[in-house]
């Protein structure tokens, strides 16, 4: 290979989100760095956030706006447009000068991959999009629209357009895969890049969890706070068992995260006259993140069995297991199609009175937790982002090989 003096190739990665609270892209940008390419992230940017900062060797460039959080479909779009604009004005702006080799989108939305037409199109750099939720469902279901309707269609049409203009497409689910599949991206094209923790953060699977935290049954969420992740019914849950709860000893309910649902989940909880035993907390950066979360003594994923989550496979459980903290889940079919039945307890419906039966049984029953949560820790011992992190550094490089045979740069095992 070529001296350490070679420059290294330059990646320019794109989404819509707060860089340092997103593990996944996070994974992907850190991922590149390892393995000796260098890295620029255009992102949203927080008010008293810094236009520009490297975290952990990766360049972090935030556009001055932050994330829409509201119920109109159509705002929704305008700022996606917004920052779609504003990230391709970066690329073609600075793209030659940072002599950028590759351009990673991440969705949503999916025609954010146009903000790198130019550079696809024009320089021929090769294009990576990598699709983390599928916005034909998304929008049907949070806006009332059925799957058949034209809106619905042209989304599924700008999916596939967005798809086309890349070189490979990446996702997050194996079932993920075979809806974009039937939605008309083909299938040869498509990779999958599990949200697995990554053990630089989250610690080894291999690795004795600490026991639960005493003298207190501790139940956490975190993540999206959205009507779909079903957090309302964890809240009614709770209120329904309240005095069985005091019964059986001190608890508390843990809630880390932001999301359109955050005041109206607040004030479900005031007036269930939960204040006292739910805390509330805002988005947690990644790498703080498994010190809130270890010594809980229970996960709690609660989400709603729907057409737009039917395929998703929630980043939260998967960190629960590779910690060893048992989960009470909602058994959608990606959940299903990757856990089997004494990994995780299951409760199939919305009803709150079944999840605060589970929640009372379960605390009850400790031992049949650490049973569980063990039981578990075997898809996190096989499932490991090391693994996934060759496949994705190897896509990588395949591509930029592909676009220049000769190019060498100093390369690390990830």
């Amino acid at each position: 290979m070529s001296s350490s003096s070679v420059a290294p190739p330059r990646v320019a990665m794109v989404a819509y989100t707060r860089y340092e609270t997103d593990p996944r892209v996070r994974r992907e940008a850190e991922a590149l760095i390892g393995a000796g390419l260098a890295v620029d992230f255009v992102a949203l940017r927080r008010p008293g956030q810094p236009a520009h900062e490297v975290i952990d060797g990766v360049d972090v460039f935030r556009v001055r706006m932050d994330r829409y959080r509201g119920a109109s479909g159509v705002r929704y779009i305008g700022s996606y447009l917004r920052f779609l604009w504003k990230a391709a004005w970066w690329l073609q702006w600075h793209g030659r000068r940072r002599r950028h080799r590759l351009i990673h989108v991440n969705t949503m939305p999916d025609f954010m991959a146009h903000c790198a037409w130019w550079p696809r199109r024009v320089r021929r750099l090769p294009l990576i999009l990598d699709i983390h939720d599928t916005m034909p469902e998304i929008f049907s279901e949070k806006f009332g629209v059925p799957p058949d309707h034209w809106k619905i269609r042209l989304l599924r049409w700008q999916e596939r357009r967005s798809a086309r203009l890349a070189s490979r497409v990446l996702t997050s689910e194996h079932t993920k895969a075979d809806l974009l599949a039937r939605h008309g991206v083909p299938r040869e094209k498509i990779t999958v890049l599990l949200n697995l923790p990554d053990p630089k953060v989250f610690g080894s699977p291999d690795d004795p969890p600490p026991p639960p935290t005493p003298g207190v049954f501790r139940m956490v969420y975190h993540g999206t706070l959205a009507e779909r992740l079903g957090v309302d019914i964890a809240l009614r849950a709770l209120a329904c068992v309240r005095e069985e709860m005091d019964r059986l000893g001190p608890w508390r309910f843990e809630i880390l995260g932001e999301g359109d649902a955050k005041e109206d989940l607040m004030a479900l909880c005031q007036a269930l006259r939960l204040g006292d035993r739910v805390e509330f907390s805002g988005f947690i950066p990644v790498d703080e993140l498994p010190a809130r979360l270890r010594g809980a003594s229970l996960g709690v994923v609660p989400t709603r069995d729907q057409i737009d989550t039917a395929h998703m496979l929630p980043t939260k459980l998967l960190e629960y297991v590779h910690l060893g903290i048992p989960v009470l889940v909602r058994p959608t079919l990606t959940v299903s199609h990757y856990f089997r039945e004494d990994q995780l307890s299951l409760v199939a419906t919305d009803d709150p009175e079944v999840w605060g039966r589970a929640i009372c049984d379960l605390r009850s029953h400790p031992d049949r937790l650490l049973r569980q949560a063990e039981a578990a820790r075997a898809f996190a011992r096989e499932m490991r982002w090391e693994t996934h992190q060759r496949v994705y550094v190897g896509l990588v490089a395949e591509l930029l090989r592909r676009r220049w045979p000769s190019l060498e740069w100093r390369r690390e095992s990830p």
